[in-house]
C-alpha cells in the first residue's frame, strides 16, 4: 500500500512538489509580487518573484514647486 501524499505534482508549476502522488489542484504557475501592501502588487500571482515597489508618495506633477520624482503615487498635495 502505497501511502497518498498529496501536493503540487505538475513539474512546471512553481510551487512543484517531487515527493507527492497525489495533485491536491494547489499547482501555482503566476508569478510576481503578492505583497498587497506593494505598488506592484499583482493579485494573480501566487508565487512571490521579488518584485514588489513600495508605494513612494509625492507630488508627481513635474511642474509643481514640490514635484517628487521618486513618487509612484501621487499624494494629491502639489503646490
Amino acid at each position: 500500500c502505497i501511502p497518498v501524499i498529496d501536493g503540487c505534482i505538475d513539474s512546471s508549476a512553481f510551487n512543484f512538489d517531487p515527493n507527492s502522488n497525489t495533485d491536491d489542484g494547489s499547482c501555482c504557475y503566476v508569478s510576481g509580487c503578492t505583497d498587497s501592501t506593494a505598488f506592484n502588487y499583482n493579485d494573480n500571482a501566487c508565487f512571490d518573484d521579488s518584485s514588489c515597489i513600495a508605494v513612494v508618495e509625492g507630488c508627481m506633477d513635474a511642474n509643481a514647486f514640490n514635484y517628487d520624482s521618486s513618487a509612484n503615487t501621487d499624494d494629491a498635495f502639489c503646490i
